[in-house]
Parts: C-alpha cells; structure tokens; sequence
C-alpha cells in the first residue's frame, strides 16, 4: 500500500502561516514580483473559491478577485518547508519518496504494527504536520501510485481516505476521466470520442480496445491505471528503480578540421540535446557541465558546477558555451573560432529528478521537454529537434 501525500495550497499557505495577516484572505503568490504582469504560482483556497487558480495571468486573477492580496513567489522558503516535511516523514521508514515540492509518497506496508490502522498512520502524519508547521495536507492511500494520488485528489482540502479493491468501483462512479493524474485534456478527448468520459466507464473498457486506439504503451497504461495489479506512474510506465550512473555524456569527431561557428555550435548543441535527452530517460539531473575540445596540436577540458541542476538541452548548451567563451578557445582575434577536430559534453554530479519546478514557465517548460521526448520516442529519434542543428543535417 501506498500513502499520497499532497501539500493544500502550499505556496498560499505557506505565507499563511508566515504572515498572520494574511490568515482567511484571499492570497494570490505571483511568479514574480510585477503585480500585474506575472502569472498566478499559487493560489489559497479562499482565492480559488473566486475562481482563481495556477497559471492564470495574474491581471485577470485581480479582476475575478479586487482585495486579494499579492505575494511575490519564495522559491528559497518553500524548498525549505518541504525539506522539513521530508525530514519528518522519514521517521514512518525508508520507503519515502518527493515527487514534487508539495507532494510526497510513503511505502506503507509493514507499518501497521508500527502505528496502526492505514487511516490511523494517515491522521498521525496529518496531525504532526500541521503541528510542526500550521498547513493542512490531504492524504490518500491505495495500492498503486495512480490511485493513491486519485484517492488524494478526489477528498481535498485537508482529507483522509483509503482506497481499497473493495470501494473502488464505487468511488470511481460517474469521475471524469480527466481526474485520473496524467489524463490530460488531449487524452480526455479522444477518450470522450470513443464514449469514455468516467473512470467506471474506462475500467469497464476491453484493453485490446484501448490498445488498438492509443497504442501498446498507453494502451495497456489506461486499461491499468483504475486497477490494483501494477502500480503505473502518471508517465505511462510502471515505477521501478534504476542503477544510476556516475555521468552521461557524447562526443564526436568531425570529418575535417573546421573553424565555421554555424558548424562547431550546431555540432555542441546537438551534442548537449543529446545529454539532455538521455538524462530525461534516466530520471536525472546533472550539476557539473564538461566540455572537451580537440584541436590541431593540443586538447582542451574543462568543466563548471552550478548551483541548480539540470537536464535541460538549452540549459546544458549555455554552460557549455560559457565554458567555450573562456580566455584560450577562441583564435588569435576573439570574434574567429580556432579550428576544431573533435567537440565533447558531459554532465557529471548526477541525482535524481526529485526537485519540482517551481514556477509556470519552468512547469511549461518541462511540459515542453516531456513532450518532445515522448514525439522522438513514437515518431523517431530527432523527428523534433534545435533549428540550430539543421547546419549539419541531423540523423532522421
């Protein structure tokens, strides 16, 4: 069995509990600190009942609610209270796990003789919680991941509900589809055009019909998802652990020497994607960005650690070329590049992708990265790729 523990409007409750003042008002926390040119990060419950929620702009937010109040997002102080709840959570065992800034996952089997009943365990966390830090959480619990954070969603704010083989059918009754984690509105479209818009009514669908409308992969996933056999992910794959490795990276030696910068730079940001791409696949980031270069008579390597790691290809390729735009790399005048034979980039200092991201365009973001990653899974390797790269054609 497992425990889903989802934050209440976490960033609103946080300057909540911070600021008094702002206690059973409306509170609007903004991606920046422009007022009325940024987007809504978070939104309290007392705000969402105007109809106010995440990634709204937030001009519109202040129409819909006039007295809201605005807080500029605190990235620093709500890493910090999620680090805490963490912490405190790791005392129910080893099998915690983050799966977002505000969302966390505890194995709980076995734990019974440890602290009770599920639902009793479930209101102990509740309870020291809110003691420890004055926030509310919902927490759901089932046997696979999917259902738990279903079981989450369906009682929130501040609810407790266990999930179980036995009241599963009934709780599924006449619930939208959309409100399984990782049905989106694309998804509930096409589902809607074969009839299905509940989750009792995709339970009860064949999964060679799924299969033969979405494919192997999504297929299977969707006829999975509302059932109790294999616990699925919202990325349509089961949950399973990974060796992780110590570096990823790709180098290439090009057919002649070569001092043309559309050449050199398409080749490093071709070469950064494909870092990025396979650091995605195994569920990492990396904080150290490598690059090697050879030239005629000599070989340069040199590498730098951020603060913030990354599996972003863009991200990636503008380290790299910090690193390149270093005193040495250049020709004898700065704005020519000298001739180079062989080009390398490595991200090293790897973790897990645990760390969410904070603010709508990072979400956006990541939503565009998960995108093409799941295109050049179906479609083919490179079928999206940089403009940059078509300067040297790449393999399609």
């Amino acid at each position: 069995m497992l425990l889903h523990l989802d934050m209440d409007a976490f960033f609103a409750s946080v300057e909540q509990q911070v600021n008094p003042a702002l206690k059973d008002r409306p509170v609007i926390v903004g991606s920046r600190d422009k007022k009325y040119r940024t987007v809504v990060a978070a939104a309290s419950y007392e705000a969402k009942a105007y109809g106010i929620d995440s990634g709204m702009p937030t001009w519109k937010a202040f129409k819909l609610c006039p007295h809201a109040a605005f807080v500029a997002c605190d990235s620093a102080r709500y890493t910090y209270v999620s680090r805490e709840i963490l912490d405190l959570l790791e005392a129910y065992g080893p099998g915690i796990r983050r799966t977002t800034i505000d969302e966390f996952d505890v194995v709980v089997d076995g734990l019974e003789p440890h602290f009770g009943s599920f639902l009793a365990l479930g209101q102990a966390i509740k309870n020291r919680i809110r003691q420890a830090f004055g926030l509310a959480c919902t927490i759901g619990i089932a046997p696979t991941w999917l259902l738990a954070k279903l079981a989450c969603k369906l009682n929130k704010p501040d609810g407790l509900f266990l999930l179980t083989e036995a009241n599963l059918d009934e709780v599924i009754q006449g619930v939208p589809v959309s409100k399984v984690c990782g049905i989106g509105p694309a998804l509930s479209r096409y589902l809607e055009a074969l009839g299905i818009s509940t989750c009792d009514q995709l339970k009860e669908t064949p999964q060679d019909v799924l299969i033969d409308n979405f494919g192997r992969a999504t297929g299977r996933w969707l006829f999975e998802a509302l059932r109790t056999r294999e616990n699925f992910s919202f990325q349509k794959g089961p949950v399973e652990a990974r060796e992780m490795p110590r570096s990823v990276g790709h180098s290439y030696t090009l057919p002649r020497d070569t001092s043309d910068p559309k050449i050199i730079l398409a080749w490093l940001r071709m070469l950064c994607e494909m870092v990025a791409q396979r650091s995605r696949k195994y569920g990492l980031v990396g904080r150290t960005t490598g690059l090697w270069l050879s030239f005629k008579n000599e070989s340069f390597f040199r590498q730098k650690t951020h603060p913030i790691p990354t599996h972003d290809g863009w991200e990636i390729f503008a380290r790299a070329m910090a690193i390149y735009a270093q005193k040495g790399i250049y020709g004898p005048q700065k704005a020519h590049f000298r001739a180079v034979r062989a080009l390398g980039v490595h991200l090293t200092g790897l973790e897990k992708d645990q760390t969410p991201p904070l603010l709508h365009s990072q979400k956006r973001r990541e939503e565009l990265l998960s995108a093409m990653d799941t295109i050049n899974g179906r479609f083919g390797d490179w079928t999206l790729y940089p403009a940059v790269i078509q300067a040297i054609g790449p393999s399609k």
